[in-house]
């Protein structure tokens, strides 16, 4: 029976992770990036780090994190970012990102609203010089 229950509580932590898909790491190459992206409720925020970084904690908001690395060398990059996330009714909202600076490390923070559950799609322009990029993916999310 234990070597069962060794065996069952690993496998229920890793079905678990993955019955949240809406919040797990997704990852896009692109030129000659990584780009990093992930939508989560703001909800999972911890109160600490919303304040610290000025982040509304709601049921109706999610947070969309992108991080933007040099392929070859996984450096973080600073870009510009500018885009939108447009729901399946077409309403659509600009985004506003937040830089964050941590040691080395370089993310760009931004709310989207959403209400219910929804398809939300996120389409992106990643700029550096005079290099261009285009992120768009669609993911369900779904308020707390």
């Amino acid at each position: 029976m234990k070597y069962l229950s060794a065996l069952l509580c690993p496998l229920l932590m890793l079905a678990t992770l993955l019955s949240f898909p809406s919040i797990a790491e997704q990852k896009q190459k692109l030129g000659n990036w990584d780009v990093h992206y992930m939508l989560m409720p703001t909800t999972l925020l911890d109160a600490d780090v919303a304040k610290q970084y000025q982040l509304s904690r709601s049921r109706h908001y999610q947070l969309l994190n992108i991080s933007v690395l040099n392929s070859k060398d996984q450096q973080a990059q600073q870009v510009e970012l500018s885009g939108t996330a447009t729901n399946l009714a077409g309403q659509r909202q600009q985004l506003t990102f937040q830089p964050i600076k941590e040691g080395a490390a370089l993310y760009y923070l931004a709310g989207v609203e959403a209400r219910s559950e929804q398809k939300i799609t996120i389409e992106l322009t990643i700029r550096q010089g005079g290099v261009s990029q285009v992120l768009k993916f669609t993911q369900d999310v779904y308020p707390e």
